[in-house]
């Protein structure tokens, strides 16, 4: 249950990320931050909440 919990949280990371990028080539530097601090904040909560 753990393994599938950490494929989702993967997933959503990977999303996330994928949108930093693509927002920084649309030159949305700011929103581009944002969204990828958003996916660590993500990684952090996930661990925190399951150590």
């Amino acid at each position: 249950m753990v393994l599938i919990m950490w494929i989702a949280i993967a997933l959503i990371i990977l999303y996330y990320f994928l949108l930093g990028i693509t927002l920084w080539r649309q030159k949305n530097k700011i929103g581009s931050i944002v969204v990828i601090l958003l996916s660590l904040a993500c990684i952090a909560l996930h661990y925190f909440s399951y150590q």
